[in-house]
């Protein structure tokens, strides 16, 4: 019977010095814990690296805080104080051998078939998986859009999002690229094809991921140098998104309740009727 290698889910999470509001960075992760922890095959562990220990973590023995050892600066472009704690991360997780990781943002959600996905679909050969299509969701107002979305964003749902990429570890092996893919392809915007331009391969999996955008607490809406930029696909959001139903809260293990008590979609109220 073929080995059922640990997947990891690793998210970098801001410190309490780089953030204005650690209390709502704290309510944002419970739900993207909650997310993560709905998945269909249990199977699997939730890393979490920062400064400060979150109160809200989930009393799961799948999920863990570990501490980074450096201090939290104030947010910058570069946003590099999560670079360095990505790179933590993907070193924690070869620390147990083949396996898989995916980095996710402490505000995205994660659709709760994703590890069966990936374990289904990536073959021994490929570097990983991505997630080409997905949904926008705006928090504060509950209004969703598909991505690609025709006319505003048409590239794949990986250009925009950063917890779209799986990556098959293999730390024993001499290629760096396959040893952990995402040491040597850091920049999820272009994934698969730096893969390709590599002689690699990345396979699309079949499932939808989420991107959070409206939480306040994006750091890419915020400082990132596209910040005027997010501004303006946020309001194209607005202007031509639908209200989220429960349906597409479910995909991703989660319903009106959990977001109204996070302050969220505007306060998760029913959508209109047609």
């Amino acid at each position: 019977m073929a080995c059922h290698h640990p997947f990891t889910f690793g998210i970098p999470l801001v410190g309490r010095a780089g953030s204005d509001d650690f209390a709502r960075v704290e309510t944002l992760l419970a739900l993207t814990l909650r997310s993560i922890l709905a998945q269909t095959d249990p199977d699997f562990r939730v890393l979490v690296t920062g400064q400060d220990r979150p109160a809200t973590l989930p009393d799961d023995p799948r999920v863990r805080f570990v501490e980074a050892g450096w201090r939290a600066d104030a947010p910058d472009a570069a946003n590099n104080d999560a670079g360095r704690k990505k790179h933590a991360l993907g070193e924690a997780a070869m620390r147990d051998g083949d396996g898989w990781l995916m980095l996710v943002d402490a505000d995205d959600w994660v659709p709760r078939d994703l590890v069966a996905v990936a374990r289904a679909t990536v073959d021994p050969e490929t570097l990983g998986g991505v997630l080409a299509q997905g949904d926008m969701i705006d928090f504060a107002t509950g209004q969703t859009a598909p991505l690609p979305f025709p006319g505003v964003f048409e590239r794949p749902f990986y250009a925009l999002c950063g917890s779209s990429i799986v990556a098959r570890l293999r730390p024993d092996d001499p290629d760096p690229l396959r040893r952990n893919p995402l040491h040597m392809l850091r920049d999820h915007h272009d994934w698969p094809e730096a893969a390709a331009a590599r002689g690699a391969r990345v396979v699309a999996l079949p499932t939808r991921g989420a991107y959070l955008v409206g939480t306040a607490q994006n750091h890419s809406e915020r400082y990132g140098p596209f910040a005027a930029w997010r501004a303006d696909l946020n309001g194209a959001l607005r202007r031509r998104g639908r209200p989220v139903d429960d349906a597409l809260l479910a995909r991703f293990g989660l319903d009106r309740s959990a977001l109204a008590a996070a302050g969220g979609l505007a306060s998760a109220g029913e959508p209109p009727r047609a």
